[in-house]
């Protein structure tokens, strides 16, 4: 009786274990895994990158909070790096809070409010001051693009922090849009709080 306990207990955990490896076909060929931003790279230094591409995983969107303005979104998404040694995907979790008061939208509405003719400069500084989205992004794994997994000692990256609308956040920025528009069905610039 105590072996087929055990053996029981050796098969769940075989099953309750195995981690979700992803491939570069994968990523291309479900429908549950969209593209929401490409950048290819002329670098050439230590470690060109010749392409960079974020896939969302659109199955993934769950809404943890939803209280207008404020909303919170969690997902998964995976970046395909293209070097020239190579192909590596990473897998991340994010979180991210979304503000509409700041979102484009809203922001040029209450600029119309203040002055009929608003400057278009100050909307968009006010834009690129706050764009409304902070993140909390997890790295979660990371994985060869033929979807094995790679261990390293290189530790997993944890960020919190606000998003920018700058160049150095525009991949972000469009994941967490893309997160928006899988749950409201609306692009989070599009917004407008009144």
């Amino acid at each position: 009786m105590f072996r087929k306990f055990l053996l029981v207990c050796t098969v769940l955990a075989t099953f309750t274990i195995q981690t979700q490896a992803i491939s570069i076909n994968e990523l291309n060929s479900s429908p549950q895994f969209k593209k929401v931003y490409q950048k290819n790279d002329s670098y050439q230094g230590t470690y060109p990158k010749d392409r960079l591409i974020n896939y969302l995983n659109t199955y993934s969107v769950e809404s943890l909070e939803y209280a207008a303005p404020h909303y919170k979104l969690k997902g998964t998404f995976y970046t395909v790096y293209t070097y020239t040694r190579g192909t590596f995907i990473t897998e991340y979790e994010v979180t991210a809070t979304y503000n509409t008061n700041y979102s484009l939208g809203s922001l040029i509405h209450a600029s119309q409010i203040v002055q009929p003719s608003p400057s278009m400069y100050a909307v968009i500084k006010a834009a690129q001051d706050d764009s409304g989205i902070q993140i909390d992004l997890r790295e979660v794994n990371r994985f060869n693009g033929d979807g094995t997994e790679v261990s390293s000692t290189v530790p997993l990256v944890h960020q919190l922090r606000p998003l920018d609308r700058s160049r150095s956040d525009q991949d972000l920025f469009a994941i967490a849009d893309a997160m928006f528009v899988v749950a409201y069905q609306q692009h989070f610039d599009d917004i407008v709080v009144k």
